[in-house]
């Protein structure tokens, strides 16, 4: 009897526990139809103190919609503070509730990171409206307004473009697209850090359809960041140098002489070198590659070779940045710990204030795995 009346009494509390919520559990729920849904989110700074956040989301289909188009909406918006500068972006929303939770990329204005990074950074690692594994990248030059609301058309927007280029760089291995989590982490060891950067570019260079003035988003190389603002830069042309070096690299295409060679797998392994102290370094990168194409003949030895040249050039022109730079922005140090945790201890933080006098080599080996039985009488071989 006791054990019923208990059973009883605890039924009874777990009804009236849910009374608060009207029993429901959508009680906080919120009609698709009635959002504005922010994709790309971008954050510029102002000569005065303060700050413009530009958004790309898509419309509602549904309350709100005039011809029930979901076509991209494009707002920007200036205020004292990113708090305020989201409230004001609310009142041209027509109506609907912006929603962040599906914010997929974020982009950083040249001011931006030019003067100070902390204060978007923290917004971003605080609001918990947002994740950290959303990818970050930097606008080279000019504004994220400016790329936000001008790129693309009336059907493709700044979030089509950004999807479009990042598995465009992911396929073909050309750069690694840094996330918010990664970028964070990286300062925290050592105060440096790379964000992939984008410049707004002609449309009409790469796609014969597109209208008279559209702009298209085109990848830029790297922006460096050591202590929370930019320090420089690598070129595209030589991004594909620092995939190498850390072993990141995808399988990537190469041109040697008349010959296009896919480079299958990359290793990267670094040695100290000690005299009185750490006085180089020497990276030994071995390259696994096959045959793509070839017009002519050719040497599987000379074209081993010139991959080889290709590579070393491509991480020599990196190193020579991380030299000249004074930050040890491909965590150098970090790796070098790892490996000699006694005798290179403190070199995740402090292997910067020796990179100017370390001597760096690089050793490359290349191997051509296939050739595909191509016939190489006309070398001879």
């Amino acid at each position: 009897m006791r054990k019923l009346i208990a059973i009883l009494c605890a039924l009874g509390v777990a009804v009236l526990s849910t009374g608060c919520s009207g029993g429901s559990i959508y009680s906080n729920y919120r009609d698709i139809a009635e959002l504005m849904i922010v994709q790309t989110l971008g954050f510029d700074s102002m000569p005065d103190g303060g700050v413009t956040v530009s958004v790309s989301a898509e419309g509602s289909s549904g309350a709100g919609s005039e011809d029930g188009s979901k076509k991209p909406k494009r707002l920007s918006a200036s205020a004292a503070s990113l708090t305020e500068a989201q409230d004001e972006l609310q009142h041209y929303s027509g109506g609907l509730q912006l929603f962040f939770g599906h914010t997929a990329y974020f982009l950083l204005g040249a001011d931006v990171l030019n003067t100070d990074t902390t204060q978007f950074f923290d917004c971003i690692e605080r609001d918990t409206a947002f994740r950290l594994s959303i990818p970050v990248f930097a606008v080279s030059s000019g504004s994220a307004s400016e790329l936000i609301l001008g790129a693309g058309d009336e059907e493709r927007d700044a979030t089509k473009l950004m999807h479009a280029l990042t598995q465009e760089l992911r396929l073909r291995g050309d750069m690694h697209v840094y996330t918010a989590a990664e970028i964070i982490s990286a300062m925290d060891v050592n105060g440096a850090a790379l964000i992939c950067a984008v410049a707004a570019a002609p449309a009409g260079a790469t796609d014969p359809d597109a209208g008279e003035g559209e702009m298209a988003v085109v990848p830029d190389g790297y922006t460096i960041i050591y202590k929370n603002k930019a320090c420089g830069r690598i070129p595209a042309k030589l991004a594909r140098g620092v995939s190498l070096i850390l072993n990141e690299a995808c399988p990537m295409t190469v041109s040697v002489g008349n010959a296009a060679l896919q480079i299958d797998n990359a290793d990267c392994d670094i040695e100290p070198v000690f005299g009185d102290g750490l006085e180089g370094l020497t990276f030994n990168i071995k390259i696994n590659a096959s045959l793509a194409e070839v017009k002519g003949g050719f040497d599987p030895d000379e074209l081993a070779a010139g991959l080889e040249d290709a590579v070393r050039a491509l991480a020599e022109g990196v190193l020579e940045l991380e030299k000249s730079t004074g930050c040890d922005f491909l965590h150098l140090g970090s790796a070098l710990e790892m490996r000699h945790p006694v005798r290179l201890r403190g070199a995740a933080e402090n292997l910067a204030l020796v990179l100017p006098d370390l001597d760096m080599r690089v050793c490359v080996s290349a191997r051509l795995d296939r050739s595909f039985n191509l016939d190489l009488k006309e070398t001879g071989q």
